[in-house]
């Protein structure tokens, strides 16, 4: 019951012609709760007019404020008999209703009535246009939702969003004519293996490949001279980067990527100004033999 009737008094806190009110009957009020007939705890009693009574109703918040606002009429905190508890404003529109006469009074309720009808009409729209724009803002983001795959290293700004506020794999694959479209496909095939067992272990790791050679000078700063295909991962918010020392495969990709969750890869700072070129998107072709120039 006490947290109910403690708001009950917040409810009542600033109605001025309502006090709520507990009194400790063992303590020192036990004279007070002697007078109006205490006898056991917890009681409650309404005093309206001089005049004591018990109430027997529920102990619930809703059934005693039914009775608080039956049996005492409580007047709002500002009020013609309670300017004092007025806030300027709100002294200010009392006094000018005061100074009304009825049929002016009548009519700025009127007025203030269809203003407040119109202003919940406006709330009501302003809703609908919020709950219409969320939506739209879902299937705009759905545009983007497809299902993750292995994406081509093409540009700077696609690598970093790709890699935005997560780990990213890189695999840099032999040039399509030394490895022809079988070979890049079949690396395609492990890359995207390894991409869905780390899924399937929780981990949020993005994956890109890029053709040798297309980032030369990305190669030369990341350090990766040793030949293709070679595998990085990197993460541009921690600013650091590892080099996967194994062969290319799922198996030790991932075993890389459980080593690099725990701390066991080597990681270096990215290096300054470190960035992607732009690329060509593969047609997933073979190249044709480059020409020959006559001597």
């Amino acid at each position: 019951m006490q947290p109910d009737f403690d708001k009950l008094k917040k409810t009542f806190v600033d109605t001025p012609n309502v006090v709520i009110a507990d009194l400790d009957c063992a303590g020192s009020a036990q004279s007070t709760c002697g007078q109006h007939g205490v006898q056991g705890y917890p009681t409650l009693k309404i005093i309206a007019d001089g005049k004591a009574q018990d109430y027997n109703g529920a102990r619930s918040f809703d059934a005693m404020k039914r009775e608080v606002e039956t049996k005492l009429n409580p007047r709002p905190a500002c009020s013609l008999e309670s300017k004092e508890a007025c806030s300027k404003e709100d002294r200010a529109i009392l006094e000018e209703s005061e100074k009304m006469s009825k049929a002016e009074r009548v009519a700025k309720i009127k007025e203030v009535e269809q203003e407040i009808k119109d202003a919940k009409k406006q709330a009501a729209d302003l809703e609908k246009k919020a709950k219409k724009l969320a939506e739209s803002l879902d299937l705009i983001k759905a545009g983007g939702m497809t299902v993750e795959k292995v994406e081509q290293l093409l540009n700077d700004a696609d690598w970093r969003a790709h890699c935005e506020g997560r780990t990213c794999v890189v695999a840099f694959l032999p040039h399509i004519l030394d490895d022809f479209a079988k070979g890049r496909n079949a690396n395609l095939k492990i890359l995207d293996e390894a991409m869905k067992a780390s899924k399937k272990d929780g981990k949020n790791i993005g994956f890109l490949w890029s053709q040798g050679g297309d980032q030369f000078e990305l190669e030369e700063q990341l350090g990766l001279q040793f030949g293709f295909p070679a595998v990085i991962a990197v993460n541009f918010n921690k600013g650091r980067f590892g080099v996967h020392r194994g062969t290319f495969s799922k198996d030790q990709i991932n075993q890389f990527l459980t080593s690099l969750s725990r701390g066991g890869v080597p990681l270096a700072p990215m290096p300054v100004n470190v960035k992607a070129v732009k690329a060509d998107l593969w047609d997933g072709k073979d190249a044709p033999p480059p020409t020959e120039e006559e001597l």
